[in-house]
């Protein structure tokens, strides 16, 4: 039996410590021949990326100690490296962006070479070339930076444009054995989830682009593929997105999937892929009820590969019918894994088992709402093998606003949730609408509404839990970042439903923002709040920063010095307009870190303040000790 102790103060060994430190981020993976790579962010090394190699037997580092492998195409990462058809591996360092081979003995040599500021990304083999994503910031046109896809001769570095003209470009993908290259590119005001286009374009480095030819357009197309049998891609023409075959005549789509079923992502990373070919059939990634499904797409039918994983990333064919990816599950944080078509399992790279099973909380996916106003959510009960609350006490919530707007709750060991459930907190992680895995007519229902519908479906899930007798009502807390810290500054704004926040580089004011953002997202509240300047008035309406006279309620703010996405100026405007208001709060300035924490010792820091905060609002007697915390006007 247990001691029956209050909730949010029950002993743990996961400390936020540990949780910096496990915190690994593991990227896209791949097999080339008999060895798997893949990419690992560690915090424990200021957030650095690198490349591992695994030979079967060992892993080892392949990119240089002193390199850091990320790409700033967008800010946000992804296609930042790829192994070549020698085994090579092309990356794009983070400091100058240049991209850099390591050859198979080891050896470095430089690709390319520029002055000022050029980044790279989405990295592709192409055989005697690289083809990249180029952004350059040096040749700015009508204010932003200027976006194409080139192809980079593997011997000499010489360079040629592939594609041009567009705002955004992504994904070439090379045909086997020949000339023929597939991309996406979109344009301002759409977002890659939106409206993009597929386009084929013959080239070589002789006769450069010919017969460049918009093949697919008015959807949300991503991830094309060339197989076997031609061109396959992700693509929602009914509102669901599905894996679909490409008539490069007609163009037409040709579902080889009639399901209400989400298979695609929003792509706000390169790389990012839910399917890869297994002969003449695929593995992909489906979501339902908030869960992920590694299932066998043949002739039309899904066939569910048994296994206990609840949440994939990038997944890439493998030899001997299978895929390689990085999978987690509710017991397990990502891991880089092997599986077969029966579900079999080859784990090349483990995650660390911190934690006693029995007291991980698993999440149960729940829905509240009704028509047009449903959201979704995963529902962490507060657990532990060493405590359990008092008879008639129930623990205090945890509200968790995803970021994007466009995104979701990850449904894999997060131990930034455990971190509170073993100490007693209830934690929800809320799929507000417009959330990603339940369809289109889900993704669009934020359209114009952002600081509103999200708002309503964070506080809807609070009371759903409170009235199904799982939560405290009177101690409901909610935390966010980036868009997620916008949802959760408007809720402590415009509401009174929650006893304290915590916004991570959240926004305060959608006008500064609109005017002081990065090119990838300059247009993306023209669809979730309106177009700018002309909706100017829904602007002001929705941003807490010109309602600071309603601020009453206790909030802790969390900056990176150095944010390019949302930047600093946003947080002193805030907490400037806190303290003038007399609202307690406390303010964390990250200097060295950017849009996200990266590095161990700031991941640790910004948590423990978090969980200080929110105790000492609450009154909770935690069994931590905590330690000193400014918080003023308390």
């Amino acid at each position: 039996m247990n001691p029956k102790l209050p909730h949010g103060i029950w002993p743990t060994d996961l400390s936020a410590a540990m949780v910096a430190e496990a915190g690994v981020r593991i990227g896209s993976a791949v097999v080339a021949g008999k060895h798997s790579y893949w990419w690992e962010g560690r915090p424990a090394e200021g957030g650095r990326g690198v490349v591992v190699c695994h030979d079967g037997n060992t892993a080892r580092d392949l990119t240089p100690a002193n390199s850091n492998v990320r790409s700033r195409v967008h800010e946000y990462d992804g296609g930042s490296w790829t192994v070549l058809a020698n085994g090579a591996v092309a990356f794009v360092e983070a400091i100058g962006q240049h991209i850099t081979i390591v050859d198979t003995d080891g050896s470095q040599r430089r690709l390319t070479t520029h002055d000022g500021d050029i980044r790279y990304g989405d990295l592709t083999d192409g055989g005697d070339v690289l083809f990249a994503i180029r952004e350059r910031h040096t040749e700015i046109t009508a204010d932003e930076a200027v976006n194409d896809i080139v192809a980079i001769e593997l011997d000499s570095g010489a360079l040629h444009v592939v594609a041009s003209g567009h705002d955004f470009f992504s994904s070439p993908r090379p045909r086997a054995d020949s000339d023929q290259l597939a991309y996406i590119c979109w344009d301002h005001p759409a977002m890659p989830w939106d409206n993009t286009e597929l386009h084929v374009v013959n080239w070589s480095a002789e006769a450069g682009p010919k017969n460049d030819v918009a093949v697919l357009t008015g959807q949300a197309v991503q991830q094309p593929m060339w197989t076997t049998d031609g061109l396959v891609v992700i693509t929602d023409p009914d509102g669901w997105w599905v894996p679909c075959s490409i008539d490069l005549v007609t163009g037409m789509a040709i579902k080889l999937l009639n399901a209400d079923i989400e298979i695609g992502v929003a792509p706000w990373v390169f790389g990012m892929s839910t399917m890869a070919a297994n002969g003449s059939d695929l593995f992909v990634v489906t979501h339902s009820d908030g869960v992920e499904h590694l299932c066998l797409l043949s002739e039309g039918a899904l066939t569910p590969v048994t296994t206990a994983r609840t949440a994939f990333g990038a997944i890439s064919q493998a030899a001997g019918g299978g895929v390689v990816c990085t999978a987690a599950s509710f017991t397990s944080t990502a891991e880089v894994v092997v599986i077969g078509a029966d579900g079999s399992e080859n784990v090349i790279r483990p995650a660390p088992n911190l934690l006693d099973a029995n007291s991980i909380s698993s999440p149960t996916h729940i829905s509240f709402g009704e028509g047009d106003s449903a959201a979704h959510g995963l529902f962490y009960a507060p657990t532990s093998t060493v405590a359990e609350g008092p008879i008639g006490e129930l623990p205090p919530l945890l509200v968790l606003s995803h970021g994007g707007p466009t995104g979701a709750a990850r449904p894999g060991l997060d131990l930034g949730i455990q971190f509170w459930t073993q100490r007693g907190f209830a934690v929800v992680d809320v799929n507000y609408r417009g959330s990603t895995g339940y369809g289109r007519e889900f993704r669009d229902a934020l359209r114009g509404k952002w600081g509103l519908a999200d708002v309503e479906d964070c506080i809807a899930a609070a009371k759903h839990l409170t009235t199904a007798g799982l939560v405290d009502g009177e101690r409901l807390l909610i935390k966010g970042g980036s868009a997620g810290g916008y949802t959760t500054l408007c809720a402590l704004t415009f509401h009174d439903t929650f006893a304290a926040g915590a916004s991570r580089y959240g926004i305060g004011d959608l006008e500064l923002l609109a005017r002081d953002t990065h090119k990838f997202e300059s247009r993306y509240l023209d669809s979730v709040v309106g177009p700018y300047p002309a909706e100017i008035e829904r602007y002001r309406d929705r941003s807490p920063m010109n309602f600071v006279e309603q601020l009453s309620t206790p909030m802790i703010i969390l900056q990176g010095g150095i944010d390019p996405v949302v930047p600093p100026n946003q947080a002193h405007d805030m907490v400037a307009a806190l303290d003038g208001q007399k609202v307690p709060h406390a303010f964390l300035l990250f200097p060295t870190e950017s849009h996200g924490f990266r590095e161990a010792a700031n991941i640790t820091k910004a948590l423990v303040a978090e969980h200080t905060f929110f105790c000492r609002v609450l009154g909770i007697a935690t069994a931590d000790e905590l330690p000193p915390l400014d918080i003023v006007h308390l």
